[in-house]
């Protein structure tokens, strides 16, 4: 069975003495209430990333918790800067999904991942950007209450495994992945076979490093990369990682039911309206999307 987090049926050292509160790639759901402050908070067995950052990610993100790039071995992610700019210099809102913005900060993540292994021109790669996150955005608009007790879950879920407990055993608990191959929800992916942003994820997050939870087109995550196999090309990069999903409650329920919730998503895609937030940023837009443009 292929897993969901499978892109193709779209056309994933030091410790600090005291780990910070970690935050999502995205920020927290409205209604989120956080844990009180005081609360013990336990010490991590691992490397945790923080939120955005990547092991060698561009100088203006943090890098490593507690880390050092110069300990980075060659079987590391690959480095992503190549000193060039990133396509935007500062971050706004670009486009609105249904209600959802995607804003510029998460095309430059991208768009700097792509470089890092793909030709082309940066207006193709912004195109690919947006198509890649499209999905996303519109499941968050979709199911936007259920975020909060989400994330709690993955919160929760990402402490136990940080302190150290077996990972098999968070994944038990915690996770809504049915398709995943092993008890502790193992894969190994190459390069863009993986949903956004769980591929560039699991492809700038260094091994034996926690990413902080993050959200996908069905869900919030958190992984941990146990491998990184570097191909003799860039493209031909593999990623083994483990990783645990909090599912949206609605997918759960429909996967039960034997809907194919590829095919699903793409309806509700190809039924969203986006809104252009900037002049000029039309070209942003997927060409096959762009009949889904409003107030243009």
């Amino acid at each position: 069975m292929i897993s969901l987090l499978v892109l193709a049926a779209f056309p994933l050292f030091q410790t600090p003495a005291k780990p910070e509160r970690l935050k999502p790639l995205v920020p927290a759901p409205e209604n989120y209430t956080p844990k009180q402050e005081g609360t013990s908070r336990p010490k991590p067995s691992a490397t945790t990333l923080r939120p955005g950052s990547t092991p060698n990610g561009p100088a203006t993100h943090p890098d490593l918790a507690g880390g050092d790039l110069a300990n980075l071995n060659a079987e590391g992610p690959r480095d992503l800067r190549d000193g060039r700019p990133l396509p935007f210099a500062s971050d706004r809102p670009l486009l609105r999904i249904d209600g959802v913005e995607i804003h510029s900060q998460e095309l430059n993540e991208l768009v700097q991942y792509y470089r890092s292994f793909r030709s082309g021109s940066d207006d193709m790669m912004l195109q690919s950007a947006v198509k890649a996150l499209l999905p996303l955005k519109v499941m968050q608009a979709r199911f936007a209450v259920d975020l909060p007790d989400m994330y709690r879950n993955i919160e929760e879920a990402h402490e136990a495994a940080v302190a150290g407990e077996d990972f098999a055993s968070v994944v038990a608990r915690f996770s809504q992945d049915s398709e995943a191959p092993t008890d502790d929800g193992r894969y190994t992916f190459g390069r863009e076979l993986a949903v956004q942003p769980f591929d560039r994820i699991c492809h700038t997050t260094a091994a034996n490093a926690y990413s902080a939870p993050f959200l996908t087109v069905y869900g919030y995550h958190f992984l941990q990369v146990l491998s990184y196999e570097r191909g003799q090309k860039p493209s031909d990069d593999k990623s083994t990682m483990r990783h645990v999903l909090a599912m949206y409650p609605e997918m759960v329920k429909m996967e039960k039911a034997g809907k194919d919730l590829r095919v699903w998503i793409k309806q509700q895609v190809k039924a969203a309206k986006i809104e252009v937030l900037e002049v000029g940023m039309h070209n942003l837009v997927p060409s096959a999307n762009r009949g889904q443009m409003v107030g243009q």
